[in-house]
């Protein structure tokens, strides 16, 4: 594996904050935190339902991971581990001590090594169409090499065909035409180095040793992440609540954005109290 060290994310706060003068950074949140960490292939923008429904209430840090929009993606292979490092370097550049962590699909990988390896960071966790392991390394490190032969555009059709239903390409098919092509705008190397974190990954046999309050959720029609492969999350995480969503595929977020919000509204909210 290369020798990768962390970068600073780019990110959007929004919501309750207020400008530090002493610090050179435009706003610092002052209310419960949401980290929201998305999927491979996907910028923070696939979040703005949830941060246009949530930002009244709490500070809502939406976050492009490395390799994707503005964010670095430096050549080489990264590791889960070092995309949550990348995390709590931006939880440290906002002074967040706390935050409340969404990850979707590569996302919820991330949002889980925090769980595992920085759990006083977290007040609570969503894990969102994502799995303990993502298939075999063997697939992953094909979908590298074809990345690296043929670029992001060569897997985009194929990948967004798993990211929203069939009814959902009908009635509003503009949206899988975006993300097919925020697939294409993906940088090589980040997408690639990714696909190799993704290998490596396997949390099967630590689950147990997360115990934040956690709420899993699933969309039923999910064909990336298939639902019994979210539910061994669920059966995994002692205590975890368990929901799953439909119809919806992989971007459950993007597809049911009002049952979604509602959900992670009331979850998190029940954490304060």
């Amino acid at each position: 594996m290369s020798d990768l060290t962390t970068v600073d994310l780019a990110y959007d706060i929004t919501g309750p904050t207020h400008v530090d003068p002493a610090l050179s950074l435009n706003s610092t949140p002052h209310a419960d935190t949401i980290v929201l960490l998305g999927s491979l292939g996907a910028t923070r923008e696939m979040w703005q339902a949830q941060v246009d429904a949530l930002a009244n209430d709490f500070a809502v840090i939406a976050v492009d991971l490395r390799g994707h929009g503005e964010s670095p993606a430096p050549e080489g292979e990264y590791s889960v581990e070092l995309l949550a490092d990348d995390v709590v370097k931006l939880l440290d550049t906002v002074r967040v001590d706390k935050a409340h962590v969404v990850g979707l699909s590569l996302g919820g990988a991330v949002a889980q090594m925090l769980a595992l390896k920085h759990a006083d960071r977290l007040e609570s966790l969503t894990l969102m169409s994502t799995a303990a392991k993502f298939g075999t390394k063997q697939a992953w490190l094909d979908k590298a090499a074809l990345v690296k032969e043929h670029g992001t555009k060569a897997l985009a059709e194929t990948v967004v065909q798993n990211w929203f239903t069939e009814d959902y390409f009908r009635t509003s098919p503009q949206v899988p035409d975006t993300y097919a092509q925020g697939i294409c705008d993906t940088q090589d190397t980040g997408y690639v180095g990714c696909c190799h974190a993704l290998a490596e990954f396997d949390s099967r046999k630590v689950l147990a040793q997360i115990e934040l309050p956690t709420l899993v959720m699933a969309g039923e029609q999910d064909t990336s992440t298939a639902l019994s492969v979210v539910q061994e999350l669920h059966h995994g995480i002692s205590g975890s609540q368990m929901v799953t969503i439909s119809p919806a595929k992989h971007l459950v977020n993007v597809e049911q954005p009002d049952i979604v919000n509602s959900m992670l509204r009331t979850f998190i909210s029940s954490r304060g109290e």
